[in-house]
């Protein structure tokens, strides 16, 4: 590739990594608008309404946290990103497309008060949120890594895995859902840093060891 060439590719893979980090920063921004201050009436003390207001709190911090690692996932995977390509900008808007939907999720889920319904929405928005994390590391990562200089076959099934794990842990919180264990489903995602440990541990590449020097 030309200069030129390489100077475009440049310029639109820093393109991509700018529009990204912007839709997240606006999502993060509009969990915090959706905890609107409360209006008190008949002499009602503010401490009395706020503590009506915890469903919404630990929906936001909830969904603040979960946004958090889904930036963080997606940093992962274009931070190895050498050359632009279009299929992989494509999937990178259809892994924003439901994190947009994140606080939306957030607030009918305070709204609700963490009942079913509310519960399920949630569930569904974050599994199609895993899924298209997973069909953008596999877009990026298609031909053995050939975008980002080369991929052992055990990196790119152990980063798969991993983007899978927060949807195949809420499918099982819908599973949980079906049979009416609603307390059951919403703990789930104490599931999701167990099996992330189990993965760094047994399925993650190890870096080769450096070969002793000689005395």
């Amino acid at each position: 590739m030309d200069a030129s060439g390489s100077g475009e590719d440049d310029r639109l893979l820093h393109r991509l990594l700018f529009f990204s980090d912007a839709v997240f920063a606006i999502v993060l921004t509009l969990l915090v608008l959706e905890l609107r201050p409360p209006v008190t009436h008949d002499g009602a003390s503010v401490s009395a309404v706020l503590a009506g207001m915890v469903p919404h709190f630990v929906a936001f911090g909830l969904s603040f946290a979960v946004v958090a690692v889904y930036w963080a996932a997606h940093m992962s995977t274009l931070r190895r990103l050498a050359h632009f390509d279009w299929p992989t900008a494509w999937a990178n808007v259809a892994f924003l497309a439901p994190v947009c939907l994140t606080p939306f999720a957030s607030s009918l889920l305070g709204e609700g008060r963490f009942g079913a319904g509310a519960w399920m929405f949630y569930a569904y928005v974050l599994i199609a949120t895993s899924m298209a994390n997973l069909l953008l590391w596999l877009t990026a990562s298609r031909g053995a890594g050939r975008l980002m200089g080369g991929l052992s076959g055990r990196e790119q099934a152990y980063r798969g895995l991993r983007a899978a794990t927060p949807g195949l842990t809420f499918a099982g919180s819908l599973l949980a859902l079906h049979f009416n264990q609603l307390q059951l489903a919403q703990f789930c995602w104490i599931l999701i840093p167990l099996i992330l440990i189990f993965l760094e541990r047994a399925v993650k590449p190890r870096a080769a060891r450096p070969a002793p020097t000689p005395p």
